[in-house]
């Protein structure tokens, strides 16, 4: 990277988002770290000219549409936003109250919804942006007692690749949106997996990619998941990469 660039990062309040924002910003970007816990925002930042912390409910539109202004406001243009909020809570369905499944959707989709509805318009203006939405592989096999978090992942994906989608790619060739799963990661919402650091180094390239990178394709730490694609497709295909 040659020059700063502007980054924001939703659900940066703990876990990845937070490793995200201090990798990004030890790099030389400038980073909008969005989350909901304004106190543990200002630790975030604090020390750090590279950082402003905005508290904000990413499922609440108007809220976010607020954030992202000041975001802009601070550093300019938002070149990059990686959407990684998201809540995990546990019940099984039968145990769940009637409002529990609309509330994971309110942030874990519409909050990824309105925060690259926030980006996108100014990212076609300019030909110029990438957006990474941090998805999981639950909702290919839901979770027992995560069934909510499962659906809301799912539909994440579905989501991410109807932006991608309707994105012209013969008119704004610049601007690439993605999923990516971590995997299994140490944070509130697992004791167990990949230490939060090292997603930097799989999520960096999607960000810093040229204008020839991937566009609507979905990730796992390093290699692409191709949701649907036969064994048959599967084999075909990496024998037709290894013949190149």
């Amino acid at each position: 990277m040659t020059e700063q660039r502007h980054i924001a990062i939703t659900g940066a309040t703990g876990g990845i988002g937070a490793a995200l924002t201090r990798r990004f910003a030890a790099v030389g970007y400038k980073v909008s770290a969005i989350g909901r816990n304004g106190a543990l925002l200002e630790e975030l930042a604090a020390g750090s000219d590279n950082i402003i912390g905005l508290a904000c409910d990413v499922g609440d539109g108007a809220d976010c549409a607020r954030a992202f202004a000041e975001a802009s406001e601070a550093f300019g243009p938002i070149d990059s936003l990686i959407a990684a909020a998201a809540v995990y809570p546990k019940a099984f369905f039968l145990d769940q109250e009637a409002e529990h499944l609309s509330e994971v959707l309110r942030i874990n989709v519409v909050g990824v919804a309105n925060a690259v509805r926030e980006v996108l318009p100014s990212m076609l203006e300019r030909n110029f942006g990438r957006v990474v939405v941090v998805g999981s592989l639950a909702g290919m096999k839901p979770l027992p007692g995560s069934l909510a978090y499962s659906v809301s992942k799912w539909t994440l994906h579905s989501l991410v690749r109807g932006i991608a989608g309707e994105i012209d790619r013969t008119r704004y060739t610049n601007v690439l949106i993605n999923e990516f799963s971590p995997g299994a990661t140490k944070t509130a919402m697992s004791s167990y997996g990949n230490d939060p650091e090292v997603i930097f180094d799989w999520i960096r390239p999607l960000v810093e990619c040229d204008k020839d990178g991937p566009h609507g394709r979905f990730f796992q730490e390093w290699r692409e998941i191709r949701i649907g694609e036969s064994w048959k497709a599967a084999i075909k295909r990496l024998v037709l990469r290894s013949e190149r």
